[in-house]
């Protein structure tokens, strides 16, 4: 008698699961429409609450339209993760946008045409609360003594540090500032270093490159840092350098990088005489713009 009652029973909770599955059975969204429009899709119905899942946004309009709006899509939240562009038939365009999406809000949800059923994440019988151990764990109590004794050994060691540091600062500060009181000033420096140059065996190339690093080393210390890294065009198209210059020194200036750049970069045949007249229009430079 038992036995004859258990199929009725089994047939009654298989028809009711099948028939809460058709209520729950929901299209997910319609294919692309043939003809000019917007569709919204999901690849399924079903979607688990705060689950990411796909969607898509279908736009297909005439060639040559505006594409319209893009519709809500509240209350899901969205991210945009590609835009698609084809051609369909008809003089068609379809713009497909993919949207990674979000469910924040249980039971059935329409979005722009689409219908979802949004369920929960938990178990059937998961009433929510949280679940707190069963003995709380005792709170190790810090060691006071070792703690302050750590502190106190770190913030002599930064101390000794940073004393050391801002003696050794203080040192070079003074060095250098010695070696600058004793350094003879930069026109006097380029001037010695031109009687050098003069007195070198009569080397073309080697002088050229000599007097044009001299050159700049010279107007990097006066009037511009940037010299060594520029080049000659730039050095003369600098109106901050024409400005301190002046006009007598910025027309020599002109004149002699390019007839220096000849040299080193063509490597052109000049004479020692008049590789030796630029080194007089260098001199005269450096008489001209040193105090």
């Amino acid at each position: 008698m038992r036995r004859r009652t258990t199929h009725p029973i089994v047939a009654a909770l298989l028809f009711a699961s099948l028939l809460a599955t058709c209520r729950r059975a929901l299209s997910p969204a319609a294919p692309p429409p043939r003809g000019p429009g917007t569709t919204v899709a999901v690849a399924s119905g079903d979607v688990e609450f705060g689950v990411a899942f796909p969607l898509t946004v279908t736009h297909v309009v005439r060639s040559g339209a505006t594409v319209p709006a893009e519709p809500s899509l509240a209350p899901l939240v969205t991210r945009l993760e590609a835009t698609t562009t084809g051609s369909g038939s008809d003089a068609e365009v379809v713009l497909e946008r993919r949207h990674r999406a979000w469910a924040f809000a249980l039971g059935d949800v329409d979005v722009s045409g689409a219908r979802l059923h949004v369920r929960s994440s938990l178990p059937a019988d998961d009433d929510g609360r949280p679940e707190l151990p069963e003995e709380l764990l005792a709170v190790p109590r810090p060691r006071r003594a070792t703690w302050i004794a750590a502190l106190v050994a770190g913030g002599a060691v930064l101390g000794a540090a940073a004393l050391a540091f801002w003696i050794r600062r203080r040192r070079r500060r003074n060095v250098g500032s010695a070696a600058a009181a004793d350094r003879p000033p930069a026109g006097a420096r380029a001037l010695a270093r031109l009687q050098r140059l003069r007195a070198q065996p009569p080397d073309v190339a080697a002088l050229h490159d000599e007097a044009s690093a001299l050159l700049r080393d010279y107007v990097e210390e006066c009037f511009e840092p940037r010299a060594p890294s520029k080049t000659s065009e730039e050095l003369i198209g600098d109106e901050a350098l024409a400005r301190a210059l002046g006009d007598a020194p910025r027309a020599r200036l002109v004149a002699v990088l390019p007839a220096l750049d000849r040299v080193r970069f063509g490597r052109s045949a000049v004479a020692p005489a008049v590789a030796l007249r630029l080194l007089d229009e260098l001199e005269a430079f450096v008489g001209e713009t040193s105090p």
